[in-house]
């Protein structure tokens, strides 16, 4: 046989690759991380006591973070999808991040001048720098690996937006246990933390997300 007649037959029968769907998969990769997350609130920090009763407040932060979490993971697919854009995307995700922040920053300037910094401090430290990105980093550590897998082009800006998904995530989950409901100082902190856990997939993602 000659060596075009070969080609030509193993060619015949050759399927296309199905497209990647790298949204499906980055909901795949971050499940395991957000059982974590819930058994870690479960076991470790707990669900506020009035759990039931909070339900409409409980929602609202959560509904917030979640709308976060879509855009960021929007933005994710994107950047781990060979030849896209995603500058758009990425502006998106930022600019409802930003937003949030507006609208903590909006409330709390509304406030009686004697009562503006409890109404953004919540009487106390903000816990949520420190436990969203907590709960966030099981979250992160399944999307690092589907990022690694599909090798992005941009490591800092996917790094960036594993970061922001995953924070986001994970102040989804901290909404169960967060007892001040206050718009400023949910709106402020939250958006503040989700920042954080950006700025730190951004630092992290050229050095992890290397191939």
């Amino acid at each position: 046989m000659k060596t075009d007649d070969l080609i030509d037959a193993l060619a015949r029968n050759v399927e296309p690759t199905p497209p990647p769907r790298p949204i499906r998969s980055a909901i795949l990769a971050a499940a395991p991380g957000v059982a974590v997350a819930v058994g870690i609130l479960a076991v470790l920090i707990g669900v506020r006591p009035d759990f039931a009763t909070a339900m409409p407040e409980l929602l609202a932060k959560a509904g917030a973070s979640a709308v976060l979490a879509a855009a960021g993971a929007t933005a994710l697919a994107g950047a781990l999808t060979p030849g896209r854009s995603v500058r758009k995307r990425t502006a998106l995700a930022l600019g409802l991040l930003v937003l949030m922040a507006g609208v903590g920053i909006a409330a709390g300037l509304l406030a009686p001048a004697e009562q503006r910094f409890a109404v953004w401090l919540g009487g106390g430290f903000p816990w949520c720098l420190v436990l969203i990105p907590l709960l966030a980093a099981p979250v992160a550590v399944g999307l690092v690996l589907l990022a690694r897998r599909l090798a992005p082009v941009n490591l800092t800006g996917a790094g960036a937006m594993i970061g922001a998904t995953a924070g986001a995530i994970g102040a989804m989950v901290y909404a169960m246990h967060c007892p001040v409901d206050e718009v400023a100082f949910v709106a402020t902190w939250y958006a503040v933390a989700i920042a954080l856990c950006a700025v730190a997939g951004a630092v992290l993602g050229a050095r992890i997300l290397r191939w």
